[in-house]
């Protein structure tokens, strides 16, 4: 079996990725900026470990 896919539907495909990104995070936005500000400080911690 032999699939034919273009550029259109990769386009599609991503385009569906996305648009699914950016409603879960507007559905759940205090939930996303909590994550954001948790990685957040825990990078910067990380960083001033490591050096």
């Amino acid at each position: 079996m032999q699939f034919n896919i273009k550029s259109r539907d990769v386009k599609f495909f991503l385009l569906g990725v996305v648009a699914a990104f950016i409603i879960s995070v507007i559905y759940d936005w205090e939930g996303s900026v909590q994550a954001f500000k948790e990685g957040s400080s825990a990078g910067q911690n990380f960083l001033c470990k490591s050096n």
